[in-house]
């Protein structure tokens, strides 16, 4: 009687735990983290104006969650997405305009598609002449 005792305990404590594990995997699973996250870019047109962008996303990378905004538009290529079009302006390569991508005020060293996210950063997206 014992062994049936201790079977059922045991039992019903592996039932808990693989309830447990199941609730916290489908935990967050969606096209992001889970977790939503404001994220601000400011946009530097070639006349030097600025217009700042402000979203909620739940993706953890910056060019998925600024393209499912419509902010920006590119192709794909070797390294990721190369982007072509910010705030309806397309580049002209034949001028050798190109968006240079900021973290911080800084040139980004990383492509769009691989800078992360993070609360209290500040992105921009600035139209350069001149490779």
């Amino acid at each position: 009687m014992q062994n049936r005792t201790i079977c059922t305990r045991a039992a019903a404590l592996l039932l808990a735990l693989l309830m447990t594990v199941t609730v916290f995997a489908g935990c967050g699973q969606s096209g992001g983290s889970g977790d939503k996250k404001t994220v601000t870019v400011t946009v530097t047109h070639k006349d030097g104006s600025t217009k700042d962008f402000t979203y909620e996303t739940t993706e953890e990378m910056l060019g998925p969650a600024l393209v499912s905004e419509k902010l920006i538009e590119g192709e794909e290529g070797q390294y990721g997405l190369f982007v072509k079009t910010v705030d309806g302006y397309t580049v002209d390569e034949s001028n050798q305009e190109w968006w240079c991508l900021t973290v911080d005020g800084e040139t980004a060293m990383t492509g769009i598609d691989s800078t992360p996210i993070e609360e209290g950063k500040k992105y921009g997206l600035v139209l350069t002449v001149g490779y």
